[in-house]
């Protein structure tokens, strides 16, 4: 009778139970870290690829477009088809420094313009970044508004570019 009610563990299924559980855990470990690191090289980087056009084109009309936006452009390191410029506007350099000083370098974006096989990639720091940085709903909305400016100015480069090319 002793023997009957005595109950013994069940090893096998503890040891399975255990693998398991552990590894679900690494798979979720693994599954967020990647998806946030995805996350912050995606919002680290502005990136884009434009066909049938030189850097060199790009380059030139980006100088003009800088200047109808009222935005400043600074040659850093000029060679053959690659192109390391910073472009940055004083009216919202003026708007982030009275925002926060911690703002200012937001307003500051580098751009690389290089060359693909059939097109320019542009590739440059994301102003949107900062808002992971500085927790506050008035620089989120300054970092987000600046950032689509940046973005519909590199767009207004390449359509301005294939705008001239067809009228020639």
């Amino acid at each position: 009778m002793e023997n009957q009610n005595k109950k013994t563990l069940n090893y096998p299924f503890i040891i399975l139970t255990g693998f398991g559980i552990v590894a679900t855990l690494i798979f979720i470990f693994l599954f967020v870290y990647q998806l946030s690191v995805g996350k912050v090289r995606q919002e680290a980087l502005i990136e884009f690829a434009y066909p049938k056009i030189t850097p060199q084109e790009y380059y030139n009309e980006l100088k003009n477009v800088c200047q109808k936006n009222n935005f400043e452009f600074r040659e850093i390191y000029i060679e053959n088809n690659y192109f390391l410029v910073q472009i940055y506007s004083k009216d919202y350099l003026q708007k982030a420094k009275d925002l926060s000083p911690s703002v200012v370098p937001l307003v500051l974006v580098n751009l690389s313009i290089s060359a693909l096989p059939e097109g320019t990639a542009v590739v440059g720091n994301n102003p949107y970044l900062w808002r992971v940085m500085i927790e506050n709903k008035q620089v989120d909305a300054f970092a987000k508004d600046y950032t689509e400016l940046v973005k519909l100015i590199l767009n207004d480069v390449y359509y301005s570019v294939k705008q001239k090319k067809k009228n020639i």
